[in-house]
């Protein structure tokens, strides 16, 4: 197998070393724009390099990103060349193309990286719904934000102390918006959706809630209700077919098995209807924890050429986030619409324990108390 590989950042390094000691896979090029000693002639800046030499079967993305990202990833797909790919953002957006685009062609696409980094999640998933109906998908998809929640409710530190020391030890990127905003967790839930159900979600139908807004006063509050926040993905299937799927706070309870995950480390679950309950536990993230994931991925197209990880003409999936209600503490300075139970003061506001309420409405609401109180908080109860 030559490759191409695209991006030569943290986990394009990695698999690089990995594939390097190996006999029966080649790194022909490397596409980026940085100067990288060592490569000599396998550096290029020119995609075309890539897409345009026969003897290059297959294209490892890293790159990140939308753009150009997508438009390289599927241009290698209708040459023929096999795709392998982390890339979550993308591929939550483009699901449907890409998978379509490796039906025409024949070409294998290949994204067991792409959720979960080196956790054999997504991989025990992908064979789980070929026998299975599976229930729901969720649960910590994100390192960054839980050991960032995780800290601040061990240590009582504040949010953007934490945030700081995050950045320093490298957990978290210079902006850190993908990770406290719940974009990352929303990609990553969309295709885990995809993939469970059989179809294809507009990831911007998912509601997301960041971790963004905490603050010292809230975890105080969580202590006094027996609870610990961590920060969760979940799609469920209701028996009509419709999916509800969000990403936000939730405050389980202390023996709950999220509560025990700490630090930077992910756990990831599915029920099956006949396996039932499967939880996958690890680090979600890292250079080589990702990196061995790709190249297990690699292998696995020279094992069964063609065959991919996305199906093609999938139908869309009916999301209804209107299905499940919960209830949710809520922290606000301004007036609460909704029937709810007082818990105190908060910081500049007061908590709540709402009465039980949807997930798209209270999204709605939290949306709406914004426009008088831009750091009202929420969380549900589980």
């Amino acid at each position: 197998m030559r490759i191409g590989l695209l991006g030569m950042g943290t986990i394009g390094s990695g698999v690089y070393e990995i594939v390097a000691k190996r006999t029966d896979m080649e790194i022909a090029r490397v596409l980026d724009l940085r100067r990288i000693p060592g490569l000599g002639g396998k550096l290029t800046t020119r995609f075309e390099d890539i897409l345009e030499d026969p003897s290059i079967d297959t294209v490892v993305e890293l790159m990140g990103g939308l753009e150009p990202a997508h438009e390289f990833v599927v241009r290698a797909l209708r040459a023929g060349k096999n795709v392998v790919t982390a890339n979550k953002l993308m591929l939550s957006h483009h699901y449907a193309e890409i998978a379509q685009a490796a039906k025409d062609s024949g070409a294998a696409v290949r994204v067991s990286a792409s959720v979960g980094g080196g956790i054999p999640y997504l991989h025990n998933l992908l064979r789980a719904r070929r026998v299975d109906n599976i229930l729901w998908v969720g649960g910590i998809v994100n390192g960054t934000t839980n050991l960032i929640l995780d800290t601040m409710q061990t240590s009582g530190a504040g949010f953007d102390e934490v945030l700081r020391e995050a950045q320093r030890l490298g957990y978290a990127e210079a902006d850190p918006s993908s990770d406290i905003d719940g974009i990352d967790a929303r990609s990553k839930i969309t295709i885990s959706m995809n993939v469970a159900f059989g179809g294809v979600a507009d990831t911007r139908e998912v509601p997301t809630e960041g971790i963004r807004r905490l603050t010292g006063a809230d975890v105080e509050q969580f202590a006094k209700l027996g609870r610990v926040c961590r920060f969760l993905a979940r799609a469920e299937r209701f028996a009509d077919g419709a999916v509800g799927a969000c990403v936000e706070p939730v405050l389980v309870e202390k023996d709950a098995v999220e509560a025990a995950v700490r630090k930077n480390d992910n756990i990831i679950s599915f029920e099956g209807e006949y396996v039932g309950v499967q939880h996958f536990f690890g680090q979600g993230a890292g250079k080589f924890p990702t990196a061995y994931a790709v190249v297990e991925d690699l292998r696995d197209v020279m094992g069964h050429p063609g065959r991919s990880h996305l199906r093609a003409g999938e139908p869309a999936l009916k999301m209804d986030n209107r299905r499940a209600t919960k209830r949710y503490y809520l922290r606000t300075a301004a007036p609460v619409e909704i029937e709810a139970e007082a818990l105190g003061s908060a910081g500049n506001g007061a908590a709540y324990l709402t009465a039980p309420v949807n997930t798209q409405d209270m999204h709605a609401l939290a949306a709406r108390l914004r426009h008088i109180d831009d750091t009202t908080f929420f969380a549900a109860l589980r």
